[in-house]
């Protein structure tokens, strides 16, 4: 009776089996109620299936996939069932978005990290980032990384929804949610939103400095709860925002230090083994050192050396800040340049692009300045090239 069923709701999920040693379904979290609940029903063990699904939906009844899920099994007794959903669901665009809830769901199960798997964009946390976000949107997952002596420590990931026309932004109005490298930069109350934002908003940083240079438009991303009157959301439901429920929403809301949480957000998350990972970080912490150490030299050519033709600050291009930074540093008889709080991150989906955050301390014989500096930095014929600097808006790390 239930083989349609199984068979529609489990497409593209392959190969996925239930993880050994699983706790009692009354013990289990909302969402490990529900991945049981799935698991059952595949396994043909429909009073299993269906008390997880009670449970859930006694617990949340706004959980619309669970509730779907948990009808067509009641409806099932009585009559056969010809798709997930029956004739219950009319609206076709919200039934693919909850089958398209489960899987996602599900793949996260079977793809899942192990505990010292660390991905790969996160290259240096500075000591004060207590706290770094990466959002997976291929899994529709939002993982939320401690800063545990400099080694980012997986404590907490989120189902979470983004955009509905898919991710890559590039202009106003396309529903897109935007890859790369963002940061927190404030926090808006709930009491100060329309109700379809939830329990409150954390906005980021886009367009950020490299939108900017490739002239991408838009604003308002945020990551933010979900309207009040429904647990979670589809995968893309947004309208370019990442959406969390509203439960999971306080608990990182109250994790989030508004002036200093990277937002990492990508399609293709690579993950490394924590002692590759190691290597990595000192490989390209040596990177800025030797970036400074050129600049203290006096070398104006070894200096320059690190810096693409393609360079644009906005002010100057690549010949401008040439003649500048010459005429500047030729003027110096000594430069002592230290830097504190360096945090690096590469574009998951563009490896070849790094940000670069940092405390600049800068002193020479005729001028001294303190400030937060911002690089990007692109591989270009296998050497790093400094693309990029200037300081973040408002001031924010």
């Amino acid at each position: 009776m239930f083989k349609r069923l199984i068979t529609t709701l489990m497409t593209g999920i392959l190969g996925l089996s239930a993880p050994a040693g699983a706790n009692e379904y009354g013990e289990q979290a909302r969402e490990d109620l529900l991945l049981d609940g799935l698991r059952a029903l595949r396994e043909n063990r429909l009073e299993a299936a269906a008390q997880n699904l009670r449970a859930l939906t006694d617990q949340r009844p706004d959980f619309r996939l669970a509730q779907l899920i948990y009808g067509d099994l009641m409806l099932a007794h009585s009559e056969p069932l010809q798709k997930i959903g029956s004739e219950r669901v009319t609206d076709a665009r919200m039934l693919d978005g909850l089958i398209s809830e489960a899987r996602v769901r599900l793949l996260t199960e079977a793809e899942k990290p192990a505990e010292d798997m660390i991905p790969s964009a996160l290259l240096k946390l500075a000591d004060d980032q207590r706290y770094v976000v990466v959002m997976d949107t291929r899994l529709s997952r939002l993982f939320l990384f401690e800063n545990h002596n400099g080694i980012p420590r997986l404590v907490e990931d989120y189902y979470a929804s983004y955009g509905r026309g898919g991710v890559g932004k590039e202009k106003q109005g396309d529903l897109k949610t935007p890859l790369g490298v963002y940061f927190v930069t404030g926090r808006i109350p709930d009491a100060a939103l329309p109700s379809k934002y939830g329990s409150g908003a954390l906005p980021l940083n886009y367009p950020n400095a490299w939108d900017k240079r490739l002239k991408r438009t838009g604003n308002g991303i945020w990551l933010h709860g979900s309207p009040v009157d429904s647990y979670s959301r589809p995968p893309l439901a947004s309208e370019g925002c990442i959406s969390l429920s509203n439960p999971d929403f306080l608990t990182l809301d109250r994790q989030v230090d508004i002036r200093n949480t990277p937002v990492i957000v990508g399609e293709n998350i690579n993950w490394m083994r924590r002692d590759d990972w190691l290597r990595q970080r000192e490989q390209f912490s040596a990177l800025i050192e030797q970036w400074r150490q050129s600049w203290q030299s006096l070398d104006n050519a070894r200096y320059l050396s690190h810096y693409s033709t393609g360079f644009n600050d906005g002010r100057y291009d690549y010949n401008r800040f040439v003649r500048y930074k010459s005429k500047v540093n030729a003027a110096k008889s000594y430069i002592d340049v230290e830097l504190t709080g360096l945090s690096l991150f590469r574009y998951p989906d563009q490896p070849e692009l790094m940000v670069a955050t940092f405390n600049q301390h800068y002193r020479s014989d005729n001028h001294q300045s303190d400030s937060i500096k911002r690089q990007y930095w692109r591989l270009e014929q296998g050497r790093w090239k400094i693309a990029y600097e200037g300081k973040p808006s408002k001031g924010l790390r």
